[in-house]
């Protein structure tokens, strides 16, 4: 892409799906948007050796994102492991606040995990190969615990969805 430097940043796969989802194949850093802007305060001009180390621990993908060339030479083109940690866990904040905003909304009309979360992967851009359906249904298990909202599933009384029991022994 002219007039564009790519940079590479070690990822997790679903921040990574998130963020092509929200900016398109080839993402484009700029001020105008959330992403763009946090990765804009984050750029410096020199760069930290340890950061293979510390990606490889963590991380298990590869993002690249593009930055104009007035931004190279304005703010540079290199993250240390601090800021790349520190873009990461922002972008993973965000991700689990729209999935929860969203699975809380689809279980206001319908009460089913499994078959609300086509429709939240869909709003996210999230594929379940990026980020799979145990992990995120334990994430949000613990998101509920930990505000004390009723839990999804209980067995002790049968549950009733438009008029019908879903309880196999009722």
């Amino acid at each position: 892409m002219k007039g564009y430097i790519p940079i590479e940043i070690p990822t997790k796969k679903y921040i990574k799906a998130y963020v092509r989802a929200q900016l398109g194949e080839n993402p484009m850093m700029s001020t105008e948007h959330n992403i763009g802007s946090k990765f804009y305060d984050l750029l410096q001009h020199e760069t930290n050796e340890r950061r293979t180390e510390f990606a490889s621990a963590r991380y298990n993908a590869k993002m690249k994102l593009y930055v104009s060339y007035h931004t190279f030479y304005q703010r540079g083109a290199f993250l240390n492991e601090t800021n790349i940690k520190s873009f990461n866990i922002y972008l993973e904040l965000q991700i689990k606040t729209r999935f929860r905003h969203y699975m809380d909304f689809y279980l206001e009309i319908y009460p089913n995990f499994s078959a609300n979360l086509p429709a939240v992967r869909r709003h996210l851009g999230i594929d379940i190969e990026a980020w799979d359906d145990d992990s995120l249904q334990k994430d949000y298990y613990r998101y509920r615990k930990k505000n004390n909202r009723p839990l999804l599933y209980k067995n002790d009384e049968p549950r009733v969805v438009f008029g019908r029991h879903l309880d196999p022994a009722f």
